[in-house]
């Protein structure tokens, strides 16, 4: 098969040297690629230039820092090319910012040079868009009208309700075919449990390592 993955985490400028990310190393879809490839399959990875990277070279590498850039990229992969299935595993940020005051005076974020440091700094974050929600979009924009879609979905601390409703509300806006849940209070530098969940909430797969998770996929995708 071929398969196009995303991994790592956004950069979101401040100005030219500051910015908000998060924790996300790439690792998920690192491991994720390095199993597929091995078995023979296709890979594209597009993932942050700061991510854990995979080791086998018949991967194809794509890297971006900004949502913006992971958008464009994932976009071009999909509309010009043929692809079985997405694995979007990227952290993309839920909000970046817009505007910046400093010293009383409000300007535009982002790549703009270095502002001054000293006293205090205001910055303004607007709401980003949703790349999973033109997946299945873009896809068949390539003739990939076919092609499965996994989304990610990581909490922190959740209970179940919280999960449910986190779970849920991906897959309503986003029409993914599957969710991979994990959350954050789980994952140790040995454990990576997961659940992979389908559009009507039934789990198709489970374990606790990311080469469990590769294996999960390939056998639903």
């Amino acid at each position: 098969m071929k398969i196009v993955i995303t991994g790592g985490g956004c950069r979101e400028y401040i100005d030219s040297v500051r910015f908000v990310t998060n924790s996300s190393s790439g690792r998920t879809s690192a491991e994720i690629a390095d199993t597929l490839a091995a078995k023979g399959h296709e890979i594209t990875l597009i993932t942050a230039k700061s991510a854990i990277k995979p080791h086998n070279s018949s991967i194809a590498l794509r890297d971006f820092e900004t949502g913006a850039e992971l958008a464009s990229a994932l976009k071009a992969e999909l509309t010009s090319h043929t692809y079985d299935a997405v694995i979007h595993a990227a952290a993309v940020s839920d909000y970046v910012p817009e505007t910046v005051t400093v010293g009383g005076e409000t300007i535009q974020a982002g790549k703009n040079g270095k502002l001054h440091s000293g006293g205090e700094m205001t910055v303004t974050f607007r709401a980003s868009p949703k790349i999973a929600d033109s997946l299945h979009e873009w896809a068949a924009q390539g003739g990939n009208a076919s092609a499965k879609i996994v989304c990610f979905k990581l909490t922190s601390g959740a209970d179940e309700a919280e999960k449910n409703r986190a779970v849920t509300n991906l897959f309503t806006h986003s029409k993914a075919d599957f969710v991979v849940y994990n959350d954050l209070s789980q994952i140790t530098a040995s454990t990576h449990p997961f659940k992979i969940l389908n559009a009507n909430g039934e789990c198709v797969g489970s374990g606790n390592t990311n080469a469990e998770l590769a294996e999960k996929l390939l056998g639903i995708v």
